[in-house]
């Protein structure tokens, strides 16, 4: 069924977003064959543009976005204007149940705060909370922007390192302790987290929901992941969910951008239950990153509406993906897989025993490009981007290891 929506300008638009239809039923997806990157507008092809260099390290995928995205797309280009965007009814009535349906969180459409990407909501949050000079508590490693938005902000940045304990990553509540200052304002959650994957139990969520009423902090969490589960005992569990008091305290932040491959249209959106903690973070990204792409809203609304049979078939394919990655890593001298990722796309390995002053210059050099654990406060690890066809994945895991068997000889 198709929907005619009344313009301002005398026209209609033909919006083809069924109710009916709850998501496409083709299941005729191919993760093997994707478009080719190289010599388009790609960041993460265009840095090795001309070098027999294999990307693997900004966090896009080279998998076409889901059919219902690009046809829906599509449709609003029948209508020739594209002016300034508002999020539609339809697009906040999408979002608000995607949040319970899959989040289990029964939110107030007045909580909801649409916003171009969500970096931009780390330095909006920062800013809406306390005073140049307070802290920000972060842990580490941690996805760049986490350590870059604080100084941004002017604010101190605080970190403390994750531990590796009884076979995973997880907080270091001590270590967070002793980073704290009568003056931290705010801590930055990744849930699932960038890079190391982790989905947090509900048990190790509650520990710090209680860290941060202990020392009244508002607690940013990053959950744009959220969807990109792949440990098949684990289940994330949004943390405002935790319980009313929680979510007072909180800014959640989601997208569609990870999950089904658009991050290039800039859409993501805020939850912030608090009314007043929402007028000051509104205030914090007036005038800086208050316009939201017109095609992000409209793919983050098929996304929600019609994606769900390619998400899954996503997951499926990236966790075939994961077996690869670790099977081969486990066959590579001097880099280690230290924990099977529950979550995302991203490994995280270490790879101090190569003895490289420059990781990332060395796989360069061996024709594979990573992320550079230094980025992310490690020095020592390299990240691991595994959306891609696998036998492009297996190619990018011979070089990693041919890398690796060149400097043990």
């Amino acid at each position: 069924m198709a929907y005619l929506v009344q313009g301002p300008f005398w026209l209609s638009v033909k919006i083809c977003l069924s109710e009916k239809k709850s998501q496409d039923t083709r299941m005729d997806f191919n993760f093997d064959i994707c478009p080719e990157r190289s010599g388009t507008d790609s960041i993460k092809w265009a840095r090795y543009a001309g070098r027999d260099i294999l990307p693997a390290w900004v966090a896009d995928m080279d998998f076409a976005s889901a059919p219902v995205i690009l046809d829906a797309l599509k449709q609003r280009l029948e209508h020739p204007v594209l002016g300034y965007a508002v999020a539609r009814q339809n697009t906040l009535d999408a979002v608000v149940r995607y949040l319970e349906e899959r989040r289990g969180w029964k939110v107030d459409p007045a909580w909801v705060v649409f916003t171009p990407a969500l970096v931009p909501c780390l330095n909006g949050t920062i800013r809406a909370v306390g005073a140049a000079g307070d802290g920000v508590l972060v842990t580490t490693p941690i996805y760049p922007p986490f350590l870059n938005a604080p100084v941004l902000s002017g604010r101190e940045l605080q970190k403390a390192p994750m531990k590796f304990e009884n076979g995973r990553w997880t907080f270091d509540f001590a270590a967070m302790e002793a980073a704290l200052t009568p003056r931290t304002k705010v801590f930055l959650l990744c849930n699932p987290y960038n890079p190391l994957g982790r989905v947090f139990t509900r048990e190790e969520l509650a520990e710090v929901a209680a860290f941060a009423a202990r020392h009244n902090l508002i607690v940013c969490a990053d959950e744009i992941h959220c969807d990109l589960v792949l440990d098949r005992t684990a289940r994330h569990i949004s943390y405002a969910t935790l319980g009313p008091e929680v979510a007072q305290r909180a800014v959640s932040l989601f997208a569609a951008s990870k999950t089904y491959n658009v991050a290039g249209l800039l859409c993501g959106y805020a939850v912030i239950p608090d009314a007043e903690l929402r007028t000051r973070f509104r205030r914090a990204l007036a005038g800086v990153a208050n316009e939201v792409n017109i095609f992000g809203l409209i793919a983050l609304e098929a996304a929600y509406r019609h994606g769900e049979a390619w998400r899954l078939e996503c997951v499926e394919y990236l966790r075939g993906n994961l077996d690869v990655v670790v099977e081969e890593i486990a066959h590579t001298p001097g880099v280690i897989l230290a924990q099977r990722p529950q979550a995302t796309y991203l490994a995280w390995l270490d790879v101090r025993a190569l003895g490289f002053t420059d990781p990332r210059a060395a796989f360069e050099d061996g024709g594979v490009g990573l992320n550079d654990g230094s980025d992310f406060g490690v020095p020592g690890f390299v990240r691991l981007n595994y959306g891609c066809p696998r036998e492009r994945l297996r190619e990018v895991l011979r070089r990693i290891r041919a890398v690796a068997e060149k400097r043990k000889a």
